[in-house]
């Protein structure tokens, strides 16, 4: 038995390998449908996405500038504001009594005060009379000094408690429509901008804002022509691009871009648009369906270009916007080739093509 094993090991080391199946097989024979890429003419375009917002002086967070308990909110989500109008009131019991005590402490500044010009009147007679001396009249103009100090000074907090009780009415600084009621009667606030009760934006005028990649953002500029479209929205709306962000985010790449439209009624503000704005000639472009597109990476992929020798060529293009059912490619390819669109993820470079009949162009 050891004998018939030593044996068999001695003739399986005298035959050679078996080459891998391919290696083996070589080059194969595969069936493909072929087809023309298709070449058109199209505006040179830049097609960005955003959000609907009114113009950046016309979006008010509006804040109590004194802190304490809501007292109530007297405008809803969707009320229409003037300039003024009260929106919220803030608990004032506590600076009234303040307001109170001040005014108190005013009168009894200004008594004091009168008291001091009295008495330095009084003393200035005596003096003049050789009955008192100077001191005693020194003494007095630094009375009255002092006293009408404190007088100017509790004056001064009067005036600032006062405005404290007004301020605890809170009124709307621009016109326009309440977008969000952001705290209710009973929460408290600081009385700082970080607390906004509501906030109110002039619905006039509004803008897509849009994040624009820095290779886009250098060809785009103010009073470019856009069409913006909104989902529920069938007709397109009017824009231009109103302003164009001087410098870029360092964190992210992508820079500002405002896009003023024309006529805007129905989107409700915070909705998302889609904008296409020209940015040059038209140019022709060569345009390929996704199907026929393989291993996409980074904004590049693989087309498998069917050789005038009935070989598969593979082939690396940058990707461009969609346009209708196709895709834009890079011009690496030539405007005359053809290229496989049936079966792309079976073909290997170098392959033999057995091309099935199909149409002459991707064209519709």
């Amino acid at each position: 038995m050891r004998l018939e094993l030593a044996l068999l090991s001695l003739l399986l080391m005298a035959c050679p390998a078996a080459a891998p199946p391919s290696e083996a097989e070589g080059p194969r024979t595969v069936q493909v449908t072929c087809a023309a890429i298709v070449t058109r003419v199209y505006p040179d375009t830049i097609t960005l996405r955003g959000t609907l917002a009114p113009l950046p002086a016309r979006d008010m967070l509006v804040a109590a500038q004194v802190a304490g308990a809501i007292r109530d909110v007297t405008v809803r989500e969707g009320d229409t504001v003037t300039v003024g109008q009260v929106v919220a009131h803030i608990d004032d019991s506590r600076l009234s009594d303040a307001a109170r005590q001040a005014k108190a402490t005013l009168a009894s500044a200004a008594a004091e005060r009168k008291n001091a010009q009295t008495s330095l009147a009084r003393s200035r007679q005596v003096f003049a009379a050789g009955v008192a001396p100077r001191q005693e009249v020194d003494d007095a103009v630094a009375h009255l000094a002092s006293a009408s100090a404190a007088e100017d000074s509790a004056r001064v907090a009067l005036d600032a408690a006062t405005r404290d009780v007004t301020r605890a009415t809170v009124t709307s600084p621009i016109a326009g429509v309440v977008l969000r009621v952001l705290e209710k009667p009973g929460e408290l606030v600081d009385g700082t901008a970080a607390a906004p009760i509501v906030e109110i934006a002039d619905t006039s005028e509004l803008e897509l804002v849009a994040n624009v990649a820095a290779a886009d953002l250098t060809r785009l500029a103010r009073g470019q022509v856009a069409s913006i479209t909104f989902a529920g929205h069938d007709a397109p709306y009017e824009g231009a691009v109103s302003a164009v962000a001087p410098a870029i985010d360092s964190t992210t790449g992508f820079g500002t871009l405002r896009i003023a439209l024309a006529g805007v009624s129905g989107p409700p503000i915070g909705s998302y648009g889609s904008a296409t704005i020209g940015v040059g000639e038209p140019r022709h472009r060569l345009l390929v369906p996704a199907t026929a597109l393989r291993a996409p990476l980074s904004g590049e992929a693989e087309v498998v270009v069917c050789g005038a020798d009935h070989v598969a060529h593979v082939v690396r293009v940058k990707l461009g916007p969609a346009i209708d059912d196709l895709v834009e490619v890079d011009g690496t390819l030539s405007p005359d080739a053809k290229i496989v669109i049936d079966a792309v993820l079976g073909v290997a470079d170098g392959d033999t093509l057995d091309e099935r009949a199909g149409p002459d162009t991707l064209a519709p």
